[in-house]
């Protein structure tokens, strides 16, 4: 019997295509302003932490062409 590996995970979080590169930044300040003020709630913290990764890594591909 094969063991039944699971697929790379869905990502819950995906920016719109048309976001543009200043809008994903201030987004991504928010988030982490956010996250900065979560002190008890460390799991909530980390979530709000990978959406303005994400934002972040919109932003980038925005610089390139």
């Amino acid at each position: 019997m094969s063991k039944v590996k699971p697929g790379p995970p869905h990502p819950i979080f995906i920016p719109h295509p048309e976001l543009s590169f200043e809008d994903a930044l201030v987004y991504a300040s928010d988030l982490l302003h956010c996250a900065e003020a979560l002190h008890g709630s460390p799991k909530a913290a980390a979530h709000l932490m990978e959406m303005a990764k994400v934002m972040v890594d919109r932003s980038l591909e925005c610089m390139s062409p």
